[in-house]
């Protein structure tokens, strides 16, 4: 039995003091100042992070790719057909293993990495935190999500 059942309180919530609320409202945010200028480049910010496993180490098959992004194959599998459509990458069969599909980068999606730096170059400036900071923040989200896995 609940504090909450015990007195027969009436269950209170603040969006101010929910974590989760936090994040989530924190990573919209982030997702819509990036949003312009990645339409500017034909690419949403789902198809960016592809692009970002891609840049790691090309020439990936998807169920490595999805490794690298935390994409389930559901979710990933429209981002890698639109990137193919917009001709960011070419999806081909593994030779070596016919039930295989790999993905490699094309000339346009190579050349999307040096404006992509730059997009996070002025958001690191926009969110102007100190080195210390940036990686308290990072180490507390991947504390939160390996802890949610």
């Amino acid at each position: 039995m609940t504090a909450a059942e015990t007195t027969l309180e009436e269950p209170h919530f603040d969006f101010d003091s929910m974590l989760c609320f936090a994040l989530y409202s924190t990573a919209n945010a982030m997702v819509r100042d990036y949003g312009e200028p990645l339409r500017r480049h034909g690419v949403t910010y789902p198809q960016l992070l592809v692009l970002i496993g891609l840049w790691g180490e090309d020439d990936l098959s998807i169920s490595a790719l999805s490794a690298v992004t935390l994409f389930d194959l559901g979710t990933l599998t429209p981002i890698i057909r639109r990137l193919g459509e917009a001709g960011f990458i070419t999806v081909y069969l593994d030779p070596g293993d016919r039930r295989r599909r790999k993905v490699l980068l094309t000339d346009k999606g190579r050349d999307l990495k040096v404006e992509a730096a730059r997009l996070f170059d002025r958001m690191q400036d926009k969110l102007a935190l100190a080195p210390q900071n940036k990686q308290q923040v990072l180490d507390t989200c991947l504390q939160i999500r390996s802890r949610l896995r």
